[in-house]
């Protein structure tokens, strides 16, 4: 009788030991989504290649560009079509068009919805590729609808990138107050590395 007690005990603490899977609710409220993409830009003028952090909600888009060092060189602030690029390391901003600040950095003429819908759904604007020098290509993964590498080509502009990671947090997208720690400044003078 005792091996019988023995057995039924050691039985209950295997499990005891089992621990139950705990169901979590998807996310509700306020959400964002982040994306890690590397890119690789190319033209006459030059290459770059570097790392950016994109965070994104209903109302708000924030793009964080590291340099090598890993530390934010740039953050780029969007509403709506109204890009507001900051530069911490001068305390230097300049606010205007988005399709005006992408097209002055890669030499690619898309507004922020149609870059949007291109990295999250592989949304390929026909209205810009149609008889037009811009010229899109998509890679994705098996089984899934959004890209994972996305090669843009227009006129000599060279652009590639590549989403590494893509997950949906809690929470919400808060933009800088630049009238405090920031001066205005032209385009030119927020971009340049001096």
């Amino acid at each position: 009788m005792p091996r019988k007690f023995l057995g039924l005990l050691f039985l209950v603490g295997c499990f005891a030991c089992i621990h139950p899977k705990i169901g979590q609710p998807p996310p509700s409220g306020n959400v964002f989504q982040s994306l890690t993409i590397t890119f690789n830009f190319s033209d006459s003028q030059g290459k770059q290649s570097g790392r950016v952090h994109w965070r994104f909600d209903a109302g708000n888009a924030k793009f964080l560009f590291f340099n090598p060092l890993n530390q934010v060189a740039l953050e780029l602030d969007i509403a709506g079509e109204t890009a507001l690029l900051l530069r911490p390391g001068k305390k230097l901003y300049w606010q205007g068009d988005f399709s005006f600040l992408l097209e002055r950095m890669w030499g690619i003429q898309l507004n922020f919805e149609e870059l949007k819908q291109l990295i999250l759904a592989g949304a390929i604007p026909e209205e810009k590729t149609i008889g037009k020098d811009i010229r899109i290509d998509l890679e994705t993964e098996p089984g899934n609808r959004s890209p994972r590498i996305i090669h843009i080509r227009q006129n000599d502009a060279d652009l590639t990138l590549k989403i590494v990671s893509s997950e949906t947090r809690p929470g919400r997208v808060v933009l800088l107050d630049r009238d405090r720690r920031f001066r205005a400044a032209e385009l030119e003078d927020v971009l340049s590395d001096d």
